[in-house]
């Protein structure tokens, strides 16, 4: 919540929201005085049936929402739609932003490329936006997965590199996922390193068009709760040193990675997050 408040952004997208989360959210003084929810703790109807399966999007915004909306996606989850107001010089922009979170798992290319294509297809068909946002947990495992981006929409330069998911940083991915998977093996020895989270515009002929190369994206969410912790990037020099070392590694992990203390692991999340400053030509 501390990091989300110090963002101090205009929009602020979220994913695997749950109950719990959204009431501990709608209880805080920043966001009661400054922002809109797109969904709320208690309702009895809520159109974003996904937040109670804990797989919810959530829009959080200080720029008043003009309409809302949920896509249901082909993988039985739903993407939060929101058109706000934006002000770009003397020119007033209705500006889309859509939060959704793709299947995920290394094998599903060709899933996440349908579910991409239809949620881009659908937005394209409304008509009351000029410039539109779509971002959130793509799963994209490989930076070729870059391709299953339709034509009209493109990422900012900015993000090349910017790896949201990352084993040499984030130990807490080696605390809680199965050992043998990303842990024990891969992350001892090889990094992991992927841009699962995505950041894509588009804009309409009539529209301002983003500047690709004055925007700007930092990682966000990207240091340990305990922030003075010693968490060393793996380097490549000391991968014969880690081979080496592996079958000791293994072993301790196996046995004792449940008893340790969290300042030793503990992140904000174990996806760090984007935060981008969008930039606009009239």
């Amino acid at each position: 919540m501390q990091e989300l408040e110090r963002a101090d952004a205009d929009v602020i997208a979220l994913n695997e929201v749950t109950q719990f989360f959204v009431g501990m959210l709608a209880q805080e003084a920043w966001v009661r005085k400054s922002y809109t929810l797109s969904t709320v703790p208690g309702e009895e109807h809520p159109e974003n049936t996904a937040v109670s399966l804990k797989f919810g999007n959530v829009i959080l915004s200080r720029v008043p929402l003009t309409s809302l909306c949920t896509v249901q996606m082909p993988n039985g989850r739903q993407a939060e739609a929101a058109i706000v107001h934006t002000t770009h010089g003397a020119l007033e922009v209705r500006t889309l932003v859509t939060s959704v979170h793709l299947t995920a798992f290394p094998t599903k290319v060709a899933q996440r490329a349908k579910e991409l294509r239809f949620l881009t297809l659908t937005l394209d068909m409304k008509d009351e936006w000029d410039l539109a946002i779509v971002l959130g947990d793509f799963n994209f495992h490989r930076e070729a997965e870059s391709q299953s981006i339709p034509d009209g929409w493109v990422e900012l330069p900015a993000a090349l590199g910017r790896y949201t998911w990352d084993t040499a940083l984030n130990p807490m991915i080696q605390h809680y996922l199965p050992k043998i998977w990303w842990g024990a093996v891969w992350s001892l020895v090889w990094p992991v390193q992927m841009r699962l989270d995505r950041f894509i515009v588009k804009s309409k002929s009539s529209g301002p068009l983003v500047d690709l190369h004055a925007s700007s994206v930092e990682l966000f969410v990207n240091a340990p709760v305990k922030e003075e912790g010693d968490h060393q990037r793996n380097t490549p020099g000391a991968t014969w040193m880690r081979l080496l070392a592996l079958p000791v590694s293994l072993v301790r992990q196996l046995c004792s990675h449940r008893n340790q203390p969290w300042e030793e692991y503990l992140f904000p999340s174990d996806h760090f997050g984007l935060l981008v400053d969008l930039a606009t030509i009239p």
